[in-house]
């Protein structure tokens, strides 16, 4: 898979960055059976109030886990396109041909699979006409009023980082990374502390906000602040700190972030920690260095965790359907909420896994619906 954030290395891949990705698609596919077990947006205080408490920690956890997959995947993109050997005009052509290109047809390909996915299993006929329905098409694939799964938002963010990775390639071999640190403060609090705190504003009916002049808009997307941190862990920014700080550090944030999510479910105001939450960058961060520490003890596992690397960009498109298809037409809703939250997860994943292994025997599915390579 030439798909650089959530896909297979090139050549000389490193295990623990297949191990990164094995955990980071877990993670997302965690993250979208929570929402479907669990109600976790319009009635989730009034679950709350009536589930026991083990399962709402249950619930916690999954969602802080499951914010954690896409942080993961930029970093390794930070490790590995960060580090190209970018100089020239002609090498950003390349970088756009040989990434950018293969990236934007994939996604085209998979908004018209979910397109008519929604169309045939989850629209009223009644409603739709010939014309609305090929409306409807091209402006999903023109990325305006795109009708398609709510996972998708990945991709329009993917594209625009791509666009911008070649420069940033450049500004971190050519600036010491100390001194690009005040645009990434920046960009912190706009897009980080400031959101963080006028949630905490929400939560307890404070009737104001903060703002922030310094707007992100002016400088670049946030989630460079995973990109960056990914470049800079991978080329040894931790190698410092002691393994059982890291470890320790990752469990208290972890833990922190699970005490603000548990005490925004409790509050009538509706806030689910998202990937604008403050403490997920050195959440990730540290998880990140662990792994890429500890990662050789599953070596023994090598065979299984390199092919779910390669497929996880594959993953990431096709549990999505199943996971849908079990939502509304499986009675799934009867059971323990996290045994259906664990079901969901284990069929959507296991589903994907022999769906693309039997899709990916026919060479034109492997490169364009998949991005496999090798």
């Amino acid at each position: 898979m030439s798909h650089q954030l959530a896909g297979a290395a090139p050549a000389g891949r490193k295990f623990y960055l297949d191990v990164l990705r094995a955990l980071a698609i877990v993670s997302i596919s965690m993250n979208h059976a929570v929402n479907r077990a669990y109600e976790n947006f319009d009635y989730a205080f009034f679950e709350f109030r009536s589930i026991p408490l083990w399962s709402s920690w249950i619930k916690v956890m999954a969602i802080v886990f499951g914010h954690i997959g896409v942080p993961l995947f930029l970093m390794i993109s930070g490790a590995l396109l960060l580090g190209k050997q970018i100089e020239t005009g002609e090498d950003v052509k390349r970088f756009y041909q040989h990434n950018l290109l293969p990236l934007l047809l994939t996604a085209e390909i998979w908004y018209v699979i979910m397109y008519f996915f929604l169309l045939v299993f989850h629209t009223n006929w009644g409603e739709i006409t010939l014309g609305s329905a090929l409306s409807g098409l091209v402006s999903t694939v023109l990325f305006i009023n795109q009708t398609t799964m709510d996972s998708m938002w990945y991709m329009p963010m993917i594209l625009c980082l791509y666009l911008l990775v070649p420069y940033a390639a450049m500004i971190v071999k050519r600036v010491p990374m100390r001194l690009f640190l005040l645009p990434c403060v920046i960009l912190y609090l706009s897009e980080m502390v400031f959101p963080t705190i006028n949630d905490v504003f929400h939560l307890e009916y404070i009737d104001t906000s903060v703002s922030f002049s310094l707007k992100s808009s002016y400088l670049f997307s946030m989630y460079f602040l995973y990109l960056f941190p990914g470049y800079w862990v991978s080329r040894g920014g931790l190698r410092r700190v002691r393994g059982r700080y890291l470890a320790v550090g990752a469990g208290l944030i972890f833990l922190l972030c699970c005490v603000f999510q548990f005490y925004a479910y409790s509050r009538p105001a509706q806030v689910v920690l998202d990937y604008d939450f403050v403490l997920l960058p050195p959440l990730a961060a540290l998880v990140f260095e662990l792994v890429r520490r500890l990662g050789r003890h599953l070596m023994r596992f090598q065979r299984q965790i390199t092919y779910i690397a390669k497929i996880s960009f594959a993953i990431y498109f096709v549990h999505i359907l199943i996971m849908s298809l079990l939502e509304w037409y499986f009675p799934y809703r009867g059971w323990s909420k996290p045994l259906a939250m664990l079901f969901l997860e284990m069929v959507s994943v296991s589903g994907s896994v022999i769906i693309i292994l039997l899709a990916s025997e026919i060479p034109l599915c492997k490169k364009y619906l998949f991005m496999m390579k090798g």
